[in-house]
């Protein structure tokens, strides 16, 4: 019972340090691009910069390129 206790403290420990992780360039590349956001960098200037998020969902991007506002209306 000991040996099964360390063993399942060891993979309890391996999990954690797992999920301590911080992910990759490109994982944040993807995830921001879920987000709308040209890379990493895009969106760390729109959170952490000037700008303030509004610009980005208002219709423009930091860069000064323009993003369709797409407004979806119901199917008949």
């Amino acid at each position: 019972m000991e040996k099964k206790r360390h063993a399942l403290r060891k993979l309890l420990e391996a999990v954690e340090h797992e999920l301590l992780k911080k992910p990759n360039r490109k994982t944040l590349d993807r995830l921001s691009l879920l987000a709308g956001f040209q890379d990493w960098d895009s969106f760390q200037e729109t959170l952490h910069g000037d700008l303030g998020g509004e610009t980005i969902y208002g219709g423009h991007h930091p860069n000064n390129k323009e993003i369709p506002n797409k407004k979806e209306t119901p199917e008949q």
